[in-house]
């Protein structure tokens, strides 16, 4: 009889073990194949000194109604390299954080011109806002992710001209002078 019990017990624990696995494995597919949206402060590549917001889904999932709260206003457009120079600039009051995006592709992205690192710092005086986004993923279930944006840690960053947007402007002086040659030279 006490290996009867025994039994019954090994069994169902095998069971359980079985359907712990089981949901387990269910959540993790469908983790992949769910959006994430982030919202993070970068630096424009092609424009060094400006910093941008950029909205990106980094989940492998269609994200619609992708709407955003955040803790205290935008600030937008607050221009100035140092802090000494810089103009507060506006508070947001269009772009996709503020009428939210109907729908973000995985891997899509919305880059929104933010400012200069110190019209930014003037604003925010080292505060970070946090940004709470809300979608949807099959039009049914609902998810959030809380971001954070700031440009204190942009301070003594280098904020210089990377070797492509040096190239370019070295290929577009080349082709000024090519212009202006041609103009010099008799016509034939």
């Amino acid at each position: 009889m006490p290996w009867i019990a025994a039994g019954a017990l090994a069994s169902l624990l095998a069971a359980l073990a079985a359907g712990i696995y089981t949901w387990l494995t269910f959540r993790l597919v469908r983790s992949q194949s769910e959006p994430h949206v982030v919202v993070y402060a970068h630096h424009d590549d092609a424009r060094p000194s400006l910093i941008e917001i950029v909205v990106k889904n980094i989940g492998h999932g269609l994200a619609t109604n992708v709407s955003f709260g955040t803790s205290r206003p935008l600030p937008h457009r607050a221009f100035g390299v140092s802090v000494d120079t810089a103009t507060p600039g506006a508070t947001m009051s269009e772009g996709p954080l503020i009428t939210g995006i109907p729908a973000l592709a995985p891997g899509e992205t919305r880059k929104i011109l933010w400012g200069q690192f110190g019209g930014l710092q003037k604003v925010l005086a080292g505060e970070t806002i946090t940004v709470t986004c809300r979608y949807f993923h099959l039009h049914r279930r609902m998810a959030d992710s809380v971001c954070y944006l700031e440009v204190h840690s942009f301070e003594a960053t280098d904020a210089s001209e990377n070797e492509l947007t040096r190239l370019v402007g070295e290929v577009r002086r080349l082709a000024d002078s090519a212009a202006a040659i041609e103009r010099k030279l008799p016509n034939s």
